[in-house]
């Protein structure tokens, strides 16, 4: 026996989809009622999916009418397992389906791992293997990672972010992982306007023994980009931007300018700890110097990143740095596969909550 699956907004447009597709006699062999969409960018929907198959006689096609649907339904109707007592619960491939993935969904809802990568985490989830284990192997498949740019830098990298995102002590841990990996590393700071600002960097600087330059205007910013030219890499410190402050926006977006775009990744420093709306909202504030990856800061001020990383998915830019921690320089992590598991709840790893479930009880 044959059978064809067909979805329509209600159990009514279901079926009459069915007839006008495969005939008058077809009959239900299962219903199932569910919700799409609810992510970033999209609305929940109401759907019905029902698996139907040809009863042995073709009558003449007729125009459906509701009287036809009604007395369809009555005779051929599967009810929707999702309402039935367990001792009701009918054994079909679908509803097995429905709830092996319950495991995934629990998970997912965990983590706030939402829109366009969840749909793709669920979507034809292996069910041969360990739930936690098949998500984790199609999470690390998904999630993109900067690899490319660890591994060969450019030789401008600008930070950017709101205030207190963490975009100067973020800058300060980079640029000395990279020092310490053999890279000759100089670090400017157009952020003139926030008060201490050049002393802290400068502060940084002293202590990591990386020189700094301040620049509050495009000529100082091309003489410190002429003393560092003989540098591997050029780090560029920046101020936290106001939607409604035009004139500081205008005067960034004319200083960064000036640099080699071909020569320059801007990395946007995102906090793990925020909603996904704020996220987003952040992101289209800075969404015009096209971020290359994101830096996540914070990490230590929230128990999973799920947020960060359904973020990261839907606008298509890959991560290339993890911060934890005031501490400058330990508390940053180059993106991995490992923490990015190690920052999520029942993927298999958890090591943070181990280590601090080992520290308590010391």
């Amino acid at each position: 026996m044959e059978y064809y699956t067909v979805v329509g907004d209600s159990y009514e447009e279901a079926v009459r989809k069915a007839r006008e597709m495969y005939g008058s006699s077809i009959r239900i062999h299962s219903r199932r009622d569910y919700t799409t969409g609810g992510g970033l960018f999209s609305r929940k929907r109401k759907r019905c999916e029902i698996v139907c198959y040809k009863g042995r006689e073709e009558r003449k096609e007729e125009k459906t009418g509701e009287k036809d649907i009604s007395e369809f339904a009555k005779e051929a109707w599967t009810p929707d397992p999702s309402t039935l007592s367990p001792s009701e619960r009918l054994d079909t491939e679908i509803y097995r389906e429905k709830e092996e993935n319950q495991e995934a969904v629990r998970l997912l809802d965990l983590n706030h791992i939402t829109g366009k990568l969840r749909n793709d985490l669920l979507d034809n989830l292996p069910d041969n293997e360990a739930v936690p284990i098949a998500l984790s192997s199609r999470l690390l498949s998904l999630i993109d990672f900067s690899y490319d740019k660890i591994l060969h830098p450019r030789h401008f990298v600008v930070i950017i972010g709101p205030t207190g995102s963490g975009k100067t002590t973020t800058l300060a841990k980079a640029a000395y992982l990279f020092s310490q990996s053999g890279k000759s590393v100089g670090i400017i700071t157009l952020d003139t306007y926030r008060t201490g600002a050049f002393e802290q960097m400068s502060a940084f600087g002293n202590a990591l023994s990386i020189p700094v330059i301040s620049a509050g205007a495009e000529d100082e910013l091309l003489t410190a980009v002429e003393r560092f030219s003989w540098k591997d890499m050029i780090f560029i410190d920046t101020m936290g931007l106001s939607p409604r402050d035009k004139e500081l926006n205008l005067k960034l977006r004319g200083m960064l300018s000036l640099l080699d775009n071909d020569r320059t990744d801007y990395v946007l420093t995102v906090s793990a700890s925020m909603k996904e709306e704020d996220i987003m909202d952040q992101y289209s504030s800075y969404a015009s110097f096209s971020p290359s990856s994101l830096a996540v800061t914070k990490l230590d001020e929230t128990e999973t990143i799920g947020n960060v990383l359904s973020f990261s998915y839907s606008v298509g830019v890959p991560i290339v740095f993890f911060a934890d921690g005031q501490k400058v320089p330990d508390d940053i992590k180059k993106a991995s596969g490992e923490v990015l598991l190690d920052n999520l709840k029942g993927f298999g790893l958890d090591m943070k909550r181990s280590k601090a479930q080992l520290s308590f009880g010391r």
